[in-house]
């Protein structure tokens, strides 16, 4: 439930200024990018399908990892996941649970534009950090020091109004 309140109200306050950024007046579609694991049922598709209303109503099983999807690491990969075709050009906002290089949700979004997406936005709920990795420990600390402002979006590099 944390999660799904986490990406509600990111949606709720930023959801518009990632459309704006992408050049289109708003998502048509939501999806997910699906675990190459062969998990059968990831808790993310519920998040997002069934339990946010700022994404049940969009939502669309798109993607299907191929054969060899895990065998394919974190590279982006245009092999690793296949899409059902999209109408009208869609716009699509492609939720992932995890990022780590990047590979998995770009070759999500790929998959999508070959598909028909026009265009292909990611929101990610996760990333993981490795502190031991450049400077990414100064950057947890100073992150630390401060305190999380919802309102404050990466993209307008500042407050919404």
């Amino acid at each position: 439930m944390g999660l799904t309140a986490v990406l509600w109200r990111f949606l709720a306050i930023h959801e518009a200024c990632i459309a704006a950024y992408s050049a289109v007046p708003r998502f048509d579609t939501v999806t997910i990018v699906p675990s190459t694991s062969g998990r059968t049922e990831h808790p993310l598709r519920a998040i997002v399908a069934e339990m946010s209303g700022a994404t049940r109503n969009r939502y669309r099983d798109l993607l299907i990892p191929t054969a060899n999807a895990a065998t394919l690491g974190r590279e982006a990969s245009p092999a690793r996941y296949t899409s059902a075709a999209l109408r009208n050009r869609e716009t699509v906002l492609l939720i992932d649970d995890t990022w780590t290089t990047g590979g998995h949700a770009q070759s999500a979004a790929a998959a999508l534009k070959s598909a028909g997406a026009s265009r292909v936005a990611v929101v990610v709920l996760g990333r993981h950090l490795n502190g031991t990795y450049g400077d990414t420990a100064a950057h947890v600390e100073q992150a630390r020091s401060r305190r999380y402002d919802w309102n404050i979006c990466a993209l307008r590099n500042g407050h919404h109004g």
